[in-house]
Formats: C-alpha cells, structure tokens, sequence
C-alpha cells in the first residue's frame, strides 16, 4: 500500500467530506463471515470508513448512492487468468467482465511475451494501467530457450526475470515448474531467491504432485497451486501448506470436484480460491466471470459467504495484495460490489476504483480502444505456403504402422498416451475418422525454421474438415487437427494470411473464421461480437462430430509440453514424462 494518506484520515474524522458515499447497504465483511447494515465512505480511490460516517462526511461535491437494502461485496478477484485466453484485447476483456464484478485480475501476459517479447507485454501494461479493472503481474518463471523442443518468438532469461520483478505491477513468479525444482536447478534457486528477497510471491504449476515430491516442491517457497484436479490432489496441497486455486475454464473443469474438501472433507476454506486459468469470450458471454464460480460453489453446497471469500480475500492474501484488495475496510481500494441477493448473486451496481462503473449489467462510461504498436503485429511469418503433404507423416515402402496417439479430454488439460494400427496409403499416415483418429499438425510461424510437428490425436471426434488455430501454448505456432489434410493446410494457409486466428475447413472451403491479428492471439473486436462468432464456429464443429465444450480452447493446450502425457510443437511430438521427442510412429513394416 502507498504511504499513509492524510486525506482518508481528515474523511475518516469529518474534517473534510467524501467523494462518493454509499448508504444503508449489507456490508459483506470478509474478515469476520458476517453482514451487517453499514455505509462506506470513499476519497478517490480509497475506501476512508465503514458504518461509523461521521457528520461532515458529505459535501456538495459529494455523490451518495442508495444501496436500498443490497448487498456490498468486495470487488472481485481472479488470482490466475491468462487474458489472452479470451482472444480479447485488455480493454475488450474489461468491458466484459467489469459489469459482472470482477475489479482485480492476476495475469502474467505469458502468451503476448513468447511472441512479442517484453517490449510487447510492456505495451499492454501501460494500457492496463487506464483501466478500471486492476492488472497485477506474476512474472513467466520459465520462458528459457526451448530451441530443441519447440520455436518461439522471444525467450525470457533469469537476468530478464530479474528486472521484471522490479515493476510496479509485479506481484512475483508465475506457474514455478515441478522438473527444475526435484532437479536442484541453480537458475530456479536464484530466481525463486530474488522474489523472496522483494517480498513477493512465488505461484505454483504442479499437476498431479502428490507425497514426497510435493512436499519438495513446497519447500522451495512455492506458495499456490492451480493444477488440482482431484479432491485428494487438493487436499494434499492444502496439507502441503499450498494455497489451493481451484480451476474453473472452459477446457479444464476442476471445480466441482476440488470443491468436495469444503463441502464433504469439511477442511478450512480460507486458503482456498477460484480462479479461471483459460477463458474465452464465448465463455464469459455464456456464464459470466468470477459471479459464476460464485454460483457454481453456493450450487454444490459451499456457504455463500465462503464462496464470496473464495474470490475476494482469499486470492488477495494469495498475491500478498490484501493491503489493498479483498475487502470493504478502510485504506483498501474503493472495489464494491452491488448484490441484489446471496442466493442468486445477482450483480447490480460495480464500483471501481472509487467510481461507479457499471449498473445492471452495462459499463457507464465508454472506455475508448487503445491504439497498438507494430511490436504486436505482422507477427506469423511463414516459410512458404502449407501443403497437404507437410502435414502427413510419410512412410514409402512401408503397408502399416502402430503409433502413438494422443487422446485429448473434454473437460481436462490432461491427455492420455494411447498406441493405434494405421494402414499405410500411397507412402502416407492418413487420418482415420471412422476411428477418431485424426492428423495434427503443428507449424513453425516465425520465419525460422519452417519446421513442422506431426502426430495422431484422438477425441476431437471430426468426421470430416479440420479446425486450426495460432493459439498453442506455450509457444503459440500454427496448429490443426482434421479429418482431412488439405482442408487443413486450407485453415492453416487462411491464418497466415489473417496474421493470426481461428479457421474451420470442409470440403475445401472456409466455413467460419476469426481473425486475431494482435500477436496473432488477440482480436480488437468487441466481446460480444466474438462470443458470437465463436458459438457459430462450434455450431459447425458439432455438426462435422466435435462435441467439446471449448475445441479450440482444449487444442491450445495440446501444444503444451509441461501437461502429461503428450504435446506437440513445430519440433514433434513431445513425451511430458521424458520430456523429450518422440517418434510419433512405434515401428512400421
């Protein structure tokens, strides 16, 4: 927090008057898990009192809202989201999400950074900083050069790190690897040391630790973990002493089931939180934000009040932002949230850094769009026009061939190592739908190498066309999945030339496209007009047979290669166990 301010005190004590007073409200008090009637005083953008306003306290300047009996909940907080998820600009993705009570988000502009570089994330703070949904920024802990396992943009190196950590906005180290640690590594030991020596913190990226490497894990300083995916694996954490940040995205569905240590194990929720990790437009237009985990936790039987803690001062204390998010209590930021009742969660008003923003839904003030530099554009340069046959694995001489397959889930990060017998056609591995066992492909798309990834998946469940995508974390190369390999070098090729986006291909054609031009993640459309274009992309996708929630969402996590069992880069199919390419063919004869 900034220095002691004499302002909130003279308002405090009635010596001067507030610039917005909020009347008969039920204040929602973290601290405490109780309500009670109470007004709220705020100078700027800071709250100066609660219930006790003394005489004096409004002016003629002074504006008072009537909170009629509603309830005044802290603003909202998503202690880990990768915004570039949404596919939204910064100030696109405020706009959806600031009228449904969301003030504070976490978010490490990881995604932007591997393509652009840190001149490029560096943009997106300072358009942040206009906003009135707070941006606190955990630093990438691990964007060294991957060169042998996958291409990137840009690399980040630990003196980078370094220098990062000192920005205004940086709260710590984001998503600390597991490998590294068990390892010893120097490089996590110094940096991890770094955070620690300016206070801050250190988040976790742990799937499925559990027992004596957990507990090394944790040792290093680890503060938070997001990857539970089970009750026991959050359990565990807990016990660990990890803040347990259990996940609710569009392609990775943990919370109902971490949840069960709140309402089955009966355990302390305080070092609980909900988060999003991954979401998208078309995600928040259909459920919302923080306000449906909220919902979603009172639905599966968590008291209302924890589950409004879950996303208010239990992520704040989490980030080690509590001196000024998480509660409604003086000296904090003025973020208040207007409820019309704890059962519904039904949002009214939003205030925002002292001032109203938002009421029944709709933003008060139009928030102009910002205005980018070339750093975050121009950004996917291929080495030459995809072909069909760039993307299929060849085999001359050969009749058939049992291969590894990567079985992707609908509501998991989590693949499965699975093996099928393909017949060899005309010299090539070609996709068998019938089977579900489709082509991906993932192309090299900075202008370096040219190199293409190439694999078997299983679950997207096309029976014919192709979906390909610029979104593949982490290192954010061209990839498609498909029934047919030139409908999906047609996607691939129409992404090139959008510089960046979303495209489904059937029968040689372009069936629906989204162009995100922005690093080749984001689009400068408004939120709304991309939720709906992607509800008609999925529309087609149902009918070509993919019946995910979030294809292009679980796609994007395919191409990681810290996720087990298997992912894909533009270098090939990477074993996450070994941590190593593989042969995506066994043995061929």
């Amino acid at each position: 927090m900034s220095m002691m301010d004499v302002n909130l005190i003279d308002v405090a004590l009635g010596k001067k008057p507030a610039s917005l007073v909020i009347k008969n409200g039920i204040l929602i008090n973290v601290h405490t898990k109780e309500t009670y009637p109470a007004d709220v005083a705020i100078f700027g953008d800071r709250i100066a009192t609660v219930s006790d306003l003394p005489e004096g306290i409004v002016g003629k300047e002074t504006r008072v809202i009537d909170a009629c009996g509603q309830y005044l909940a802290p603003g909202f907080i998503d202690a880990h989201i990768h915004v570039e998820s949404s596919m939204l600009t910064y100030t696109e993705f405020v706009k959806m999400v600031l009228p449904r009570g969301t003030t504070v988000v976490a978010t490490d502009l990881m995604e932007v950074t591997i393509v652009s570089g840190i001149d490029g994330m560096k943009e997106i703070l300072k358009e942040a900083s206009t906003l009135p949904v707070s941006l606190y920024y955990p630093v990438p802990s691990f964007m060294e050069d991957e060169s042998e396992l996958q291409t990137t943009g840009s690399v980040l190196r630990p003196e980078m790190i370094e220098e990062l950590l000192d920005l205004p906005e940086a709260v710590g180290l984001a998503e600390v690897l597991v490998p590294p640690i068990l390892a010893g590594s120097p490089v996590s030991a110094h940096i991890l040391e770094e955070a620690a020596k300016r206070g801050k913190t250190a988040e976790g990226h742990a799937p499925a630790l559990a027992k004596s490497a957990l507990n090394a894990y944790a040792s290093a300083g680890i503060r938070s973990d997001h990857e539970a995916g089970t009750a026991a694996e959050a359990l565990g954490k807990l016990r660990a002493g990890l803040r347990v940040l259990m996940r609710e995205g569009a392609a990775a569905a943990d919370l109902d089931e971490c949840l069960k240590i709140i309402t089955e194990c009966s355990v302390d929720s305080r070092h609980c939180a909900m988060i999003s990790d991954d979401i998208d437009a078309y995600y928040i237009h259909k459920n919302g934000h923080m306000d449906y985990k909220i919902r979603r936790a009172v639905e599966a039987g968590v008291d209302p009040l924890t589950a409004i803690q879950m996303v208010t001062i239990n992520p704040a204390e989490s980030l080690k932002i509590d001196d000024c998010h998480g509660s409604i209590a003086p000296g904090k930021i003025a973020d208040i949230v207007f409820l019309t009742s704890l059962e519904s969660m039904e949002i009214g008003s939003v205030v925002a850094k002292g001032e109203l923003a938002a009421e029944s839904g709709k933003l008060l003030k139009s928030i102009p769009s910002p205005a980018y530099g070339a750093v975050l554009k121009n950004t996917v340069k291929l080495h030459k026009k995809v072909e069909p046959e760039d993307l299929l694995i060849s085999l001359p001489g050969k009749n058939k061939a049992r291969v590894r397959v990567i079985g992707a889930s609908k509501t998991s990060l989590l693949t499965e190592a699975l093996e099928a017998e393909m017949n060899v056609s005309n010299g090539f591995l070609r996709p068998d739908p019938s089977r579900d066992l489709l082509s991906i492909a993932c192309v090299e798309r900075y202008g370096k190498s040219g190199s293409v990834g190439k694999a078997f998946i299983k679950g997207f469940g096309l029976k014919s066309g192709a979906l390909a995508t610029s979104v593949g974390h982490d290192h954010h190369n061209l990839t498609a999945v498909g029934a047919d390999p030139g409908d999906m070098a047609l996607a691939l090729n129409r992404i090139a030339e959008m510089d960046g986006g979303l495209a489904v291909a059937e029968g040689g054609k372009i069936m629906a496209e989204i162009p995100l031009p922005i690093c080749g993640l984001l689009s400068p459309s408004g939120g709304e007009e991309v939720a709906e274009r992607q509800g008609k992309m999925y529309e087609i996708l149902r009918r070509m047979g993919n019946d995910m929630p979030s294809p292009f969402m679980t796609l994007s996590f395919i191409t990681l290669i810290f996720i087990p069992a298997y992912g894909i880069t533009d270098r090939g199919l990477l074993d996450v166990s070994q941590f190593t390419i593989v042969d995506p063919v066994i043995h061929a004869e």
